[in-house]
């Protein structure tokens, strides 16, 4: 489902963008005399460790960095056939070792991750009530993480081959048929270890080699009424996976209702389920006896139009999870108040179960000129309860409070404002641990510490200068511009076993990074 736009038909243009934090190059343009098709290719590489590197002395940072190419052609054999060929090369590495010395013994020094996805896709229309797509795919990762010790943290390969297809039938006025099939040949191969206080002491978190075959189809049938003013829709998905036991159907439902022009409401409800990872139900501490995990979701939104450029919309979500992948006999911790010595080979079972609850409010205004942007507000409360251990806990990734704001501003036709604010309450430090001063010891709850909240304040100007074949555009910016100490649990580096003080490594996000660039479009 990895989709690029089309180049363009209608005439060759070339884009270059050229700044302190990355630099990058996108040419397209008609394909033959016909113009029945088009090109398009692409390349970029971010500068943003080497900025990094000169901003951030003291504390170690997130200095990674990336180069990307893409290509795109498309092409139609007469008004029923559409063929396109994309293809996407990344690779992206991190380099830590200028703070090696203030690095944990099993925190990521160096990492190095390479991807490769080919796109064959095939868009048939024999007539104007029947549209079909077919797509084969092929994707490649290689990724590597060493500590600071240069030694082996992670490490593997995961490929996949795709083929896709989706066809909507409009049997009858409003009541379009969707249905659909996939077939997905998989294959990991990998491990995972860490390193208790000594390079010579691993513990083998996992390790994995296999394939499988997954195959899924699904059937929607959508129907609206009162001239479009109700929208229902209900479906079936069948999925199978060859690894995993069983197979699972799952159905969904929704209601979308207009009861007046400027105001809309939505309901919706669904069981969903997912295979776990191929790594997982073919590594040590797994196997193939692992189950699907489940959950049932239900949504309630309405949304009311506030002008012609503004809307208003609230939306509530229920999510309830079960059969849910976890380890829970891995991690130390205070059993009675006393140290609980995991083993490194403790099984990955579906033995968790939760849930998730929270609301959404957002305030939007779209706008060519003068003032354009949105504030949005998000409150989340998540609870799961692992059935071997008996513990509850908030969910790795709980962020009770979220508050995004963004504003744009045309202070002239071709000079720009924007700014950008970031809040959020902080995630749990996961594991069983609490912090006393400025050390870490083994707790009896789990998720019971967490990270400050995150803080982050973006601002940006743009120039532009028009000519009559060309576009020149000046811009500068500042990522992070209060410089805002934001940290993220890295990693858990071993503990005491006599005293129960733990070592953990908390990464420092972005430092303040300016940064002023151009585009060349022409």
């Amino acid at each position: 489902e990895v989709r690029t736009r089309e180049g363009s038909r209608s005439a060759r243009s070339v884009r270059v963008t050229a700044s302190a934090s990355n630099a990058g190059l996108m040419a397209e343009g008609p394909l033959g005399g016909s113009r029945r098709g088009a090109w398009m290719a692409g390349v970029r590489k971010s500068y943003f460790q080497y900025i990094i590197r000169r901003t951030a002395t003291t504390e170690p940072t997130l200095a990674f960095g990336f180069t990307d190419l893409q290509g795109k052609l498309t092409y139609e054999l007469g008004t029923a056939h559409h063929l396109s060929l994309s293809v996407i090369e990344g690779r992206s590495d991190l380099d830590r070792t200028r703070w090696r010395s203030r690095l944990g013994t099993n925190a990521v020094m160096l990492a190095d991750n390479h991807v490769t996805l080919a796109n064959l896709g095939w868009r048939f229309t024999p007539q104007a009530r029947l549209l079909a797509s077919s797509r084969v795919a092929w994707m490649r990762e290689r990724f590597e993480n060493l500590s600071r010790d240069e030694l082996a943290l992670a490490g593997g390969y995961y490929g996949e081959w795709v083929w896709n297809t989706n066809a909507t039938w409009l049997w009858r006025d409003s009541a379009p048929l969707d249905f659909g099939w996939s077939l997905r040949r998989l294959r990991a191969d990998g491990f995972i270890y860490r390193y208790q206080f000594n390079p010579f002491v691993i513990r083998r978190l996992d390790e994995y080699r296999g394939h499988g075959l997954r195959n899924g189809g699904y059937l929607q049938q959508s129907v609206q009424a009162f001239a479009g003013r109700l929208h229902l829709a209900a479906g079936l998905r069948w999925d199978r996976h060859s690894v995993s036991p069983g197979e699972t159907l799952t159905p969904t439902a929704s209601l979308a209702w207009l009861p007046h022009p400027t105001t809309r409401i939505h309901l919706g409800w669904g069981q969903y389920t997912q295979f776990p990872d191929l790594h997982w139900l073919t590594s040590f501490i797994g196997g193939p006896g692992l189950l699907p995990e489940r959950a049932t979701h239900y949504v309630a939104a309405i949304e009311q139009r506030l002008g012609e450029r503004s809307r208003l919309r609230l939306e509530f979500y229920n999510r309830q999870d079960r059969d849910l992948l976890f380890r829970p006999l891995y991690e130390p911790r205070l059993i009675a108040g006393r140290i609980f010595h995991p083993s490194a080979d403790a099984p990955v079972t579906n033995s968790m179960r939760g849930w998730a609850r929270g609301f959404e409010i957002l305030l939007q205004q779209r706008t060519a000129n003068r003032l354009t942007g949105w504030v949005s507000y998000a409150y989340t409360r998540t609870r799961m309860r692992d059935g071997v251990a008996g513990v509850s806990f908030p969910a790795d990734f709980d962020q009770r409070h979220s508050v995004n704001i963004y504003l744009g501003y045309r202070v002239r036709p071709t000079v720009n404002l924007s700014t950008r604010w970031i809040y959020g309450s902080g995630f749990p430090i996961p594991g069983f641990l609490r912090r006393q001063g400025d050390r870490y010891f083994l707790d009896a709850q789990r998720n019971a510490l967490r990270l400050d909240p995150y803080h982050r304040a973006d601002f940006r100007i743009n120039k532009a200068f028009v000519f009559q074949r060309w576009k020149l555009t000046l811009y500068g910016e500042v990522i992070n511009l209060l410089n805002h100490a934001n940290y993220r649990f890295d990693s858990f580096n071993g503990y005491n076993s006599r005293t129960g003080q733990a070592f953990i490594t908390l990464d420092k996000m972005f430092p303040v990074i300016p940064s002023a660039g151009l585009v060349l479009e022409f």
